[in-house]
């Protein structure tokens, strides 16, 4: 069996190709997440200067504790809005690295294939048992790493569902909880 300069070429070319488009894809995930950054930078420095403005024109105790319970269900909201984009761009970018190597495994499979089929037809007389036996072993590995492919991404959607449904369990129960301190504060207030 042998390439030619053409086989090289177009292998070189290739790899190029794969190394741009796992760059382009890293690249999208950084971009991705600097831009939740810089959101989440913008708001808070928003929301904080409305805060000290309101904190500013507050004139007796009893809107100070008002105000300061106020301020526990807009942070457990933004705390949630914020994890919850973090996790969209690792759940993007999680399914865009497994199609990735979904396809270089795809490929990897037709170049094994590609060159079996050369070595059957370039095989001294007798080695067709060898080379039978080599495509049996890469059907078999190929069928292997399938069925674990798709054991993994099943997995992988139970976790993120089960996590998000703890998740969305803590929100609920941190927002009870800040709704109670508001009621308690409300009522110790208005009993002042």
């Amino acid at each position: 069996m042998s390439f030619n300069t053409k086989e090289f070429s177009e292998l070189g070319k290739n790899q190029f190709e794969q190394a741009l488009q796992l760059s382009s894809i890293v690249l999208s995930s950084a971009e991705r997440l600097a831009s939740l950054q810089l959101d989440l930078a913008r708001k808070m420095l928003t929301d904080q200067a409305q805060n000290f403005k309101a904190l500013s024109e507050i004139k007796d105790q009893k809107a100070l504790v008002e105000f300061q319970a106020g301020l526990a269900q807009p942070a457990i909201d933004q705390a949630f809005g914020v994890a919850r984009s973090v996790y969209d761009a690792a759940v993007q970018t999680q399914t865009d690295l497994a199609a990735f190597v979904e396809q270089q495994v795809a490929q990897n499979k037709q170049t094994s294939l590609s060159v079996l089929e050369c070595m059957s037809k370039n095989a001294p007389a007798g080695s067709e048992t060898a080379i039978d036996t080599l495509r049996s072993l890469v059907a078999q590995s190929n069928s292997t790493f399938e069925t674990a492919a798709k054991a993994a991404k099943k997995v992988g959607a139970e976790i993120a569902e089960a996590g998000e449904i703890a998740a969305t369990k803590a929100v609920k129960a941190a927002s009870a909880a800040a709704a109670q301190v508001k009621a308690k504060v409300k009522t110790t207030t208005d009993a002042a």
